[in-house]
Formats: C-alpha cells, structure tokens, sequence
C-alpha cells in the first residue's frame, strides 16, 4: 500500500512541476508496456503502464543536474507491482561536442531495494548523439552485485524526429551468476507547434544463465516537452538513463 501511495503522489508532483520547470528543459510522459517471456520451463507476458518525468536543470557555468524517475503498475501474469525508480545525475559540458558526468540511482521492485552508481559520457555531433553508461549496484535483499555497460544512438532526421539504436550488457553476481544481453530500437515525433510527442521503442533481451530466457517487449506512449525540441532535449540533458531502464533484469 505504501508503495501505491508513492505512486500515486508521484504521478501528482509530476503533472503539477511541469510548468514550474517551464524554464528549463525537461518533460513528462506515460505509456504502455508489452512484454513477452519465453524460457525452457516456460513463459508468460503481460502488459504495465508507466508514468516518467525529467528535467535538467543548469548550474553555474557549464554544470547541469538531471532529475528523472518513473513508475511502473502492472497487473498480469508476470508482475502485479507497482515499482518507484529515481535518478539524479551531475554532468558537465565539455565545449558543444561533450557532456560527461556521474549519476546514482535507486529502485523500489517488489519488496527489494536496489541502488546503483555510475558514470557516463554523451558526445554530440551534428544529427546525432552518441551516449555511453556503465554503473555497478547492489540490489540488498537478494544480496546481488549488478553490473551493465550500456551504448546508444541517437539520429536526428530533424529537431523534432529522432530514431534511437542501443545495446547492453548486464550482469547479476549471487549464488548464481547470469548475463543478460538487450538491443533496442525506438523513435520519436513531435508534432508541429505542439508539446506533445508520440514514441515507441521496441527491446529484445536475451540470457543462456536465466533458464535460456528470450523477452520481447514493445513500448508505446506521448510525452508532453517543456523547454524547446526533442535535439534541444537531448543536448540539455534532459534524456539521461532512467533508473527503471539501467539493469535488464526487470519486468515492465
């Protein structure tokens, strides 16, 4: 109960700081989640609906903070929880072409608390953004190490039409020791004169240790932006890594 009360309070505080952040640059979204399953002793799918918020905020000189978190509600055959994740990151501009920094993250999943460090590097070309992440967590009920390396893409057709690519590695350090592989493509579209945005993004995740695991989902939604266009979003850094999308080892 308590974590659907945070919930709840959560998706409150983002509708009502968006126009407080009018002044900087971030945004605020929701969508559906599908996910389908399939391992050697069996499989399953489900879908969830997940509320995220983001903004950047500019310090002195080139500094910037990151605030973004998410919440997940699911109610299916593979998850009935709802799961709270936060991020804040510290990044700094290094000339037009760099953004490089840090970040810690935490995430509520079932009755689990995992937390996690990293650092990362965004280079900055003229239609595209190349970003890479790497962060070691713990996950404290399960007594778990995590580990990911992250990579990914992102080419601007126009300021306000992006289409992403990414891959990662994950890696989970208990009793018994899993790899986790995913690839991703997605895309977004701001509509003309308008805030509002639609986007998709479709994962493919794979591991040999988790019982042969094969997972699809696919991910649909709008996201309202406050401060300029999708490219100035991104440069901003306003679309850091979301703690709920670090580790591949959780289920929409």
């Amino acid at each position: 109960m308590n974590t659907k009360l945070f919930a709840t309070a959560a998706l409150i505080a983002a509708a009502v700081s968006a126009p407080a952040f009018a002044q900087n640059v971030g945004s605020v979204g929701a969508a559906v989640n599908y996910t389908d399953i399939n391992t050697k002793l069996g499989g399953g799918h489900g879908s969830s609906a997940i509320v995220d918020g983001s903004v950047a905020i500019p310090l002195q000189g080139a500094w910037t903070v990151t605030a973004n978190g998410d919440v997940s509600i699911s109610d299916n055959d593979l998850s009935d929880e709802t799961v709270a994740s936060a991020a804040a990151h510290l990044t700094t501009k290094i000339g037009d072409s760099w953004r490089v920094g840090g970040f810690t993250a935490l995430s509520r999943p079932a009755n689990d608390t995992v937390w996690a460090v990293g650092g990362e590097a965004h280079k900055y070309l003229s239609n595209v953004t190349l970003s890479g992440v790497a962060a070691y967590g713990q996950s404290n009920d399960l007594d778990a190490d995590l580990y990911t390396v992250r990579g990914d893409v992102r080419y601007f057709v126009s300021d306000n039409f992006r289409l992403d690519a990414g891959a990662a590695w994950s890696r989970i350090d208990t009793n018994a020791n899993a790899d986790l592989w995913d690839v991703n493509l997605g895309g977004e579209y701001k509509f003309a004169n308008s805030g509002w945005s639609t986007f998709a993004k479709y994962t493919h995740s794979e591991s040999d240790d988790l019982a042969d695991l094969n997972a699809d989902a696919i991910k649909v939604g709008l996201r309202y932006t406050f401060g300029g266009s999708l490219k100035t979003r991104d440069r901003a850094g306003a679309d850091l890594i979301s703690a709920g999308d670090l580790f591949g080892f959780g289920v929409r």
